[in-house]
């Protein structure tokens, strides 16, 4: 039996897991468009002032449906990259036929110190809100999008690792995440938040990835297919626990101190932070250059009950990711510590 501090899928609390463990309903009858609506009105309260659509699908699906609904063949679109998720939403807007303008950043680094480079005239700036790869979160979305707005761009933002642990602002247009991550909940559901649909462009796209198509059937409470209707159940049960017993703020505060936790204390074991400003720390995922060889490191936990990842990106041979999401506990991670410190011989 193992427990996981991963970055996704993360470990689910057993109420989630029961909800989810139910026979799959009819998705045109009274009952569907009851679960439908419960679970749209809780995400509304996540997304205060967006529509949002769910899809079956990825936190990857999200963002191509993202692209694809906002930005048509041809469109500028500038992407800053601090990370590996920065780059494949670079390769999404491509493959929409966009023209991209990547702006790179150090590993580390937060896309929110190089704001002035983001003062351009384009269709749109699409931004990755928590770099899970680095560890990083990009908490500079309402400035980068007052910039963006007043040169009459869009602002696009994969918040697929962020929300709700890693609050958003108001001030993108349009916000991609999934049910498998800081939403507690099984993989299968593509969120997509937006605030205005009149934006949505009047060109070519899948027909599974039309949200002009999912905002008619969603008036009347359905979805066009298929829906991950299990995935509905599950996210139910974990919204009513974030929202209603925990609460936002508290949620997000939860988040925080199990950060500042591993970081100062896998400090002292000579493991360091990957950012370069704990202030942009992510509240989800944490990253750490390791002195030990990371393989080893994942290994060692895995056969002691804790499964953590390897690193991404340009550092991906040197650093190991921790994940604070889901059903983990300050106990989890001080146990963590202790077995690190075994291995590091420390102590």
């Amino acid at each position: 039996m193992v427990k996981y501090l991963t970055p996704g899928p993360v470990q689910l609390p057993r109420r989630v897991i029961d909800a989810y463990a139910k026979q799959p309903m009819f998705h045109r009858g009274r009952e569907f468009s009851e679960l439908y609506s419960d679970v749209v009105n809780q995400l509304g309260r996540v997304f205060r002032g967006y529509t949002v659509s769910i899809l079956p699908g990825t936190g990857t699906f999200a963002v191509d449906v993202m692209v694809y609904n906002f930005i048509k063949p041809g469109d500028e679109v500038l992407v800053p990259i601090n990370g590996e998720f920065g780059e494949r939403l670079a390769q999404s807007v491509e493959s929409r036929g966009a023209v991209v303008k990547r702006v790179y950043v150090e590993p580390g680094e937060s896309l929110c110190d190089h704001i002035d480079e983001f003062n351009v005239k384009a269709r749109a700036l699409a931004m990755v809100h928590n770099e899970t790869s680095m560890g990083v979160a990009n908490r500079c979305i309402d400035e980068v999008a007052r910039l963006i707005h007043d040169n009459g761009g869009l602002v696009l933002i994969d918040s697929v690792s962020g929300v709700p642990a890693e609050p958003v602002g108001e001030g993108a247009d349009v916000v991609a995440t999934a049910t498998h991550k800081a939403l507690l909940a099984p993989p299968g559901g593509s969120i997509v938040a937006f605030k205005d649909p009149g934006l949505i462009i009047n060109y070519p796209k899948p027909p599974s990835m039309d949200l002009g198509n999912y905002l008619k059937y969603s008036a009347r409470l359905e979805t066009p297919y298929t829906p991950p209707i299990n995935v509905l159940y599950a996210l139910r049960e974990s919204l009513r626990y974030i929202l209603d017993e925990v609460g936002l703020e508290r949620y997000v505060k939860l988040h925080e101190e199990k950060v500042r936790f591993l970081y100062g204390e896998l400090g002292k074991l000579g493991f360091k932070p990957v950012p370069l400003n704990l202030g942009y720390a992510s509240r989800t995922v944490t990253a750490f250059y390791s002195p030990i060889n990371p393989g080893k490191v994942v290994d060692y936990l895995r056969q002691n009950g804790y499964v953590i990842s390897g690193g991404m990106w340009r550092i991906r041979e040197r650093s190991i990711r921790i994940g604070v999401m889901g059903d983990v506990t300050l106990d989890d991670l001080r146990t963590v510590v202790s077995l690190l410190s075994n291995l590091a011989g420390v102590g």
